[in-house]
């Protein structure tokens, strides 16, 4: 039979190194792939987690601005003057007509019944009021007044965003015009704003 014919197959131990470099760099190779994914998911989280509350308190303050503009109209076209109070802690707003309808009667009116409850998300932080210099604060609440006239209390609002303080909006309304802005950031007032005073406070 000669020697060709006995010839015993390697044992695994003995297999080429081949076959094992070719293992390893599948090995590595796959280590190498998660590594990325790992890498790729986190920066997509990361940015994720920057833009919802950017989101979040834009719609929120351009609501607020609408909320603003509502007010002022319903005055006008009501021609009854509107008290408008934000309750910072409550995360609402309280719509107010400050006289009785001409059909109404003035005995059963009371200007202490809101006719509409507005609410914004517990994420939005009020973090300050302004008419002028000073915080338009009455009590726990800051009101403005909206005239049939089409005038209004100026005010700035100035928001940030609970899980993203760097997050701040302005909202800003034009006491003449009733136009509302909404600015990145929180800005400085305007000259004409710096000639008028926040309302009285309650003691």
């Amino acid at each position: 039979m000669g020697a060709a014919g006995s010839q015993v197959p390697p044992r695994a131990s003995q297999r080429s190194p081949a076959s094992h470099r070719g293992r390893g760099y599948t090995l590595i190779e796959l280590m190498a792939v998660l590594m990325i994914l790992a890498m790729v998911m986190g920066v997509a989280m990361t940015s994720v987690d920057s833009t919802v509350p950017r989101f979040e308190i834009d719609a929120q303050a351009n609501d607020m601005a609408l909320a603003l503009r509502d007010a002022r109209n319903r005055a006008m076209i009501a021609g009854r003057a509107i008290r408008l109070e934000l309750y910072p802690d409550a995360f609402q707003m309280q719509y107010f007509f400050e006289e009785p309808a001409p059909s109404e009667d003035p005995l059963e009116f009371s200007a202490d019944e809101p006719f509409r409850v507005q609410r914004w998300s517990k994420h939005v932080i009020l973090d300050r009021a302004m008419v002028g210099r000073d915080e338009a604060l009455i009590g726990q609440a800051v009101v403005l007044k909206f005239w049939p006239t089409g005038l209004c209390t100026p005010v700035r609002l100035y928001l940030y965003h609970k899980k993203s303080a760097n997050q701040k909006r302005t909202v800003r309304l034009n006491p003449l015009t009733g136009l509302t802005k909404v600015y990145p950031g929180h800005v400085e007032p305007e000259s004409y704003e710096l000639r008028v005073t926040a309302p009285a406070r309650e003691r």
